[in-house]
């Protein structure tokens, strides 16, 4: 693993997956302006891997899902799909390779309605399949369904959060990214997207989850990465992590 040694850094869990990643980098860097924000990060997510990005605000994990999507340029190192190098390759190609992201801010068509925002992204994978057909979406959020002709601008926010995982679902992907996925919403609704990322593990959907909740996080992660100033220092298991309060309170503020 690229970056500066650290102490806490110990190998990946015996429990790692095999096989080509879905996604990966390699010694990424990437910034904004003269700025270095990713120093070297290497990180890789399986088939059917869910993994959870962790890190106190301002460590790159923004940044770090902009730049493997294509939306921020790498300055050094690469990003791989499917063992294919794709740095150079734009946002679009790569969604098209099977990766899907519930942005941070959610970014649902605010004049389409639900049913229009779901149908808009709707498309069959690689193999002419749809394994999440407009029904099966309604049934994970029975809320969207009862408000299918409602415009995006008239959902509270914890709907237009459901209909921005919908919408990614629509697209078939093989890879779900989710930046921030319950930030800002009620407890109940926050509840309901956890079950949601539980269903969607269990169906094998390869996941990265980025979320302050750390105890819900590592409640559906398989493998945890922590960011610390655009390095990652740490990767393990969930129940790794949760034996040592030590490093997590000095990571995480936990």
């Amino acid at each position: 693993m690229s970056g500066p040694a650290d102490s806490d850094l110990r190998a990946a869990p015996s429990g790692h997956r095999t096989g080509t990643p879905i996604l990966e980098s390699r010694g990424l860097q990437a910034g904004y302006g003269e700025g270095l924000v990713l120093r070297g990060v290497d990180i890789a997510i399986r088939p059917g891997e869910t993994i959870g990005l962790m890190g106190r605000n301002g460590m790159g994990k923004t940044t770090l899902i902009r730049t493997l999507l294509g939306l921020l340029p790498a300055r050094a190192g690469q990003v791989l799909v499917d063992g294919q190098d794709v740095t150079r390759e734009t946002t679009f190609r790569r969604a098209q390779r099977g990766i899907a992201v519930v942005p941070e801010g959610r970014g649902v068509f605010a004049s389409l309605t639900v049913i229009e925002n779901l149908k808009l992204a709707a498309r069959p994978d690689a193999a002419g399949s749809t394994p999440w057909p407009l029904d099966r979406v309604l049934s994970i959020f029975p809320r969207l369904g009862q408000r299918a002709t409602n415009r995006g601008d008239q959902l509270s926010g914890g709907e237009q959060q459901m209909l921005a995982i919908g919408r990614a679902l629509m697209t078939s992907p093989r890879l779900l990214i989710l930046d921030e996925a319950t930030e800002g919403l009620a407890p109940l609704v926050r509840d309901e997207i956890w079950r949601t990322i539980r269903t969607v593990r269990e169906a094998g959907l390869a996941c990265i989850i980025v979320d302050k909740t750390v105890t819900a996080v590592l409640s559906v992660v398989d493998r945890a990465e922590i960011l610390v100033k655009g390095s990652l220092v740490w990767s393990g298991r969930p129940d790794e992590l949760r034996a040592d309060p030590a490093l997590m309170h000095r990571h995480l503020g936990v």
